[in-house]
């Protein structure tokens, strides 16, 4: 669990920039869920990384504040001009850029906020990324339809199963982002075209 100065950090720079709270929350509900259900399944990161993702996914939108057009970006660097208590500044970093690729284009060579990472630190980014951005997906009408997921993983098919819980019959815009944004994830775990998704309606 994130601790007290951690949080209360995270929480003074979201009530500065935010202006949709309750995405913010659904889209850290639903990637922690992420990270916790596919541990040991197809990551073993540890506590400390969650918390990074925990930030980077409540964070993720603040650059709205600044302008919409080009919003990962400006959060990016709202995050890491911050003073984040309880992080240090390379794990301020990684959290800038878990929301600098919530959206938009994934890492690549010109991408200076990324490419002078180290190594480690860029593997972290890419998962927790992936995570985020799969999350945010998921809450495409921002309308909290998701309730829980479950996963289930064919190591002979590679084939990764979501299975989505569902307060409300209608979920399209759900589907339709989370199909556009999984692309990070299948990437980042070599499951390209193998990550699919099954309804259950509460």
């Amino acid at each position: 669990m994130i601790n007290q100065i951690r949080e209360e950090s995270i929480k003074k720079i979201s009530n500065k920039y935010e202006s949709e709270p309750e995405h913010a929350l659904q889209v850290k509900k639903l990637a922690l869920i992420i990270f916790d259900k596919t541990k040991g399944m197809i990551h073993n990161m540890s506590d400390n990384e969650k918390d990074l993702l925990e930030a980077g996914a409540i964070l993720h939108d603040i650059g709205y504040y600044i302008c919409a057009k080009g919003h990962n970006k400006n959060s990016y660097n709202l995050i890491t001009q911050e003073d984040l208590q309880g992080f240090s500044m390379l794990e301020k970093e990684i959290i800038g850029n878990i929301a600098r690729y919530h959206r938009g284009k994934l890492p690549k060579a010109k991408h200076s906020c990324y490419t002078e990472l180290p190594d480690e630190a860029k593997s972290v980014v890419n998962k927790l990324g992936a995570f985020a951005r799969l999350a945010d997906g998921l809450d495409g009408s921002h309308c909290n339809v998701v309730d829980d997921l479950d996963f289930s993983y064919d190591t002979f098919t590679n084939e990764l199963l979501v299975i989505l819980k569902l307060n409300t019959p209608d979920y399209t815009l759900e589907i339709l982002k989370a199909e556009d944004k999984k692309d990070f994830f299948e990437k980042i775990f070599n499951l390209k075209n193998r990550v699919n998704f099954q309804i259950h309606k509460i």
